[in-house]
């Protein structure tokens, strides 16, 4: 599909069908379509418009959203991984009780944008603009210093893992062995 083709889908079921034998959606308009529950990878739909979409419950890894227009979408309860939303517009999306790992959104317009309950594991939010972004409840490994514009409340972020020290104290213990080992050899 060439850029000045601007493909519009009507349904589900057609992008569906045409997925199965094209991954390049870059510019497509995929607004107001009911995606719930999609899985969607390996996927460019760079510049492509999902303006109130909704996506609730979605699975994505590898898509290329560079420069997407996601106002007001619904990405309730999805799944991200490894997804570029460098440039795209995000405002007032719902994305609550989403968990994204691998997630680049700089310079993204997320105002308004509802992340409570959300878990974000190595976002890159450096130039993404948060303003009025609510982030209630939500816990984040993001420096949001590199933001244009942080959340007026910034989410906790998450204790570590209870099993972690137990975790620390194995490898400490595997590193005495080897190193004992290593020494028994040259003695």
């Amino acid at each position: 599909m060439s850029m000045q083709e601007i493909k519009k889908f009507e349904s589900r079921e057609e992008l569906v069908q045409y997925l199965r034998k094209e991954r390049n959606l870059a510019g497509a308009d995929l607004s107001g379509l009911n995606l719930v529950g999609i899985k969607l990878a390996g996927i460019n739909l760079q510049g492509a418009n999902l303006h109130d979409s909704n996506l609730t419950n979605a699975k994505m890894a590898g898509l290329n959203l560079q420069g997407a227009n996601l106002t007001n979408v619904r990405l309730d309860n999805a799944r991200m991984a490894g997804v570029n939303l460098q440039e795209a517009t995000l405002r007032g999306a719902h994305i609550n009780a989403a968990k994204m790992a691998g997630v680049d959104l700089k310079d993204s317009d997320l105002t308004g944008v509802d992340l409570s309950q959300s878990r974000l594991v190595g976002v890159d939010v450096c130039g993404a603009d948060f303003s009025g972004a609510t982030l209630t409840n939500a816990r984040a490994f993001v420096n949001w210093s590199a933001a244009k514009v942080q959340p007026a409340e910034l989410p906790a972020t998450p204790p570590p893992p209870r099993w972690l020290p137990l975790l620390l104290v194995g490898l400490l213990a595997l590193g005495v062995f080897v190193g004992l080992r290593r020494r028994a050899r040259h003695s």
